[in-house]
Parts: C-alpha cells; sequence; structure tokens
C-alpha cells in the first residue's frame, strides 16, 4: 500500500476503452498514479483505444501496460511488481450478439481473465476490487425495475452469462479470502467516445451519412440509458469501499424505448431519421431499468445528466470527432508501439 504522502495507486483494467480512458482521467484528475492495461483487441479499431488516452498518456504520473489478462501467469507477474490500492476491473469482451456467435472467446476473455485478476488481488495481494458487471444479467426474469436481490439466474446471452459468472466469482474471492469486492452492474453507458457499435453511435452515424437506422424488432424495447460521466462516479464511490462485498446498479433510473431514443437523437443531431424495421435478434432484453436505492443509501449517488443533455453533448462531440479523427488516426501507430506503452513481460 502507498505511504501516508504518496499519492493512491489505481490499476485500471480495460483502461483505454470508452468507459476505462474517462475513469483513467477522472482519477489523474482526483490526484492518483493510474497503471493501465490494456489488450488493444480487435473488437474495434485499436487506434481508437489509442485515441481514447492519448492525453494521459502524455501524463508522468499514467503508465500503460499492453496485456492479455487471460495468458497464463500474467496477472501474477503483474501482482509481483505493482503495488495498487485498488483494482479497477473493466476489461472484458463486450456485445450481447457476436457472443452468440463465439461464446467460448467470451469465456476466455471475461470469465478466465477475471479469475486470474481475482487470484492475484484478492488472494496473493489483497487490495479493494471494483468489478464492471451488467445489466444484462437481470435477463428478462426480473420484474423491473431491477433490484440487486434479483436471482439473475436466467441470462439471454454467452455474454451475460459470462459476467454473471464472474460476479459469482467475485463473491466467491470476497467470502474466502475476505477481499474486499464491488461489482457494479452497469446499464446502458454512453456518451464521448463511445463504442462504435453501440446503438447511439450507430444510429447517430447512419443519420449524419443520411442512411437509414436499423431498428431490432418494432423499437419497443427499452434501455436505461445513462451517461459516463454518472457511471464515473458511481466507480470512483466504489473505489473507496475497503471491506466487504456488495452489489450496486448504477442507471439512470428512467428507461426509454428504442424508438424515443432515434426521435431524441434525431433533435439532438437536427436531422430526421429514417427507421428500418429488422427481425429482433435473440439474446435481446426487452427492458433495462435500474433501482438505484442502493447506490444512493450507500454513496449518495444519484445520475445527474438527463438524456436529452447527454444526447446533446454526444451529438457535439461525434461531430467533431468525424472532422479529426482521420488525421488523429494517421498519427496513431498501435500494437507493440503505442506512444510509450510497453507489453507485459
Amino acid at each position: 500500500m502507498s505511504g501516508a504522502s504518496a499519492p493512491p495507486r489505481a490499476l485500471v483494467t480495460g483502461c483505454a476503452g470508452f468507459i476505462g480512458s474517462h475513469v483513467v482521467e477522472h482519477l489523474l484528475a482526483a490526484g492518483y498514479r493510474v497503471h493501465g492495461i490494456d489488450s488493444f483487441d480487435d473488437y474495434y479499431d485499436p487506434r481508437l483505444k489509442v485515441a481514447n488516452i492519448e492525453a494521459a498518456l502524455h501524463d508522468e504520473r499514467f503508465e500503460l501496460e499492453v496485456m492479455d489478462l487471460a495468458a497464463p501467469g500474467t496477472t501474477q507477474r503483474l501482482a509481483a511488481r505493482a503495488r495498487p490500492d485498488v483494482v479497477i476491473h473493466l476489461a472484458g469482451m463486450p456485445g450481447v450478439r457476436r457472443s452468440v456467435a463465439e461464446p467460448a472467446r467470451y469465456v476466455r476473455s471475461n470469465i478466465v481473465a477475471t479469475q486470474n485478476l481475482l487470484d492475484a488481488f484478492a488472494r496473493q495481494h489483497p487490495v479493494p476490487i471494483v468489478f464492471a458487471g451488467t445489466s444484462s444479467a437481470y435477463g428478462n426474469d426480473t420484474v423491473p425495475p431491477f433490484e440487486e436481490s434479483a436471482p439473475c439466474n436466467a441470462p439471454l446471452s454467452p455474454y451475460a452469462a459470462t459476467k454473471r459468472a464472474c460476479e459469482l466469482l467475485c463473491a466467491a474471492a470476497a467470502e474466502t479470502f475476505a477481499a474486499p469486492i464491488t461489482v457494479l452492474r452497469l446499464f446502458t453507458v454512453y456518451g464521448p467516445r463511445q463504442r462504435p457499435d453501440l446503438a447511439i453511435r450507430k444510429f447517430a452515424t447512419a443519420m449524419l451519412r443520411k442512411k437509414e437506422i436499423t431498428v431490432f424488432g418494432d423499437g419497443s424495447m427499452a434501455r436505461d440509458f445513462t451517461h459516463v460521466s454518472d457511471i464515473v462516479r458511481g466507480i470512483a464511490a466504489a473505489a473507496r469501499e475497503r471491506s466487504g462485498f456488495r452489489i450496486v446498479n448504477l442507471g439512470n433510473a428512467s428507461p426509454v424505448t428504442v424508438l424515443d431514443l432515434v426521435e431524441k437523437l434525431g433533435n439532438a443531431l437536427e436531422i430526421s431519421p429514417r427507421v428500418r424495421f429488422v427481425a429482433r435478434p435473440a439474446g435481446e432484453m426487452n427492458i433495462t431499468y435500474a433501482n438505484i436505492d442502493r447506490a444512493g443509501e450507500r454513496w449518495s449517488w444519484r445520475p445527474c445528466v438527463p438524456l436529452d443533455d447527454g444526447l446533446a453533448e454526444f451529438a457535439r462531440w461525434l461531430k467533431r470527432e468525424r472532422r479529426t479523427v482521420p488525421e488523429r488516426l494517421r498519427r496513431i501507430v498501435t500494437r507493440g508501439h503505442l506512444l510509450g506503452a510497453r507489453p507485459a513481460p
């Protein structure tokens, strides 16, 4: 652990992702030294991930390490040299539909990697751990608004099943090794740097290109869209926990149907969207809707960003990104040459 006068140290996995890059910025602003871990896999263009953390890479308090957490022995070697005050585990393979096609990849990237991290930082070198779970764990048999006490026994996709399995591994590690672990179930996060495969960014990009938007089913599926800044505040609160195990929802507590989202996003972009309806794929939930009483009672946490305001901010960011990202990507060299990043030994 850090000395009394030393700045706190955080280990952030998935540091170059959408949420991870925002967490890194928040921690640096709060005075932390941050050791970031990312595999820069090809789920989407790794250059976009480097762009996410471009500013952090020039901060001497940030160290980036390229690492596959599922590789044997990697986390043990990491724990032997890193002594964080908290581990924020955001790394993992996302995406419901892709998990249906490649379930084994999700088992490795989510379950194996998480267990390796728990072996290193819950059993051998116990420190507080924050694990990023998902609202997908609730499935379609949980009555909304979703409470953390729900059994979550019927995940609808391999993605949801692997994330739920990770929750159970976290609970077992907390019980067995008395490790302080917080599981956060995150509800449909959006905002600047959102992944290209997520609905808000896909819809907005299609609108700006004057293309049709593809909507699954009849558009009545509803999601609890939650701004990334609210999620980061919740992660920061969880990082201050020093004992026990808990599961906590972080959501906007105000679900919106996909059709209503399309309308709101069109208003933010000042574009009239054109919609094409297609069959609903397997694995999709009817609704996500967070009960956030526990987060409020424990941390006085509540979402602060209304959806309309968040979409307006996102629209401004995306328009800027479309103008600047081609040149930025030309400057960025990935895989082993990540502006000073070093691969895992």
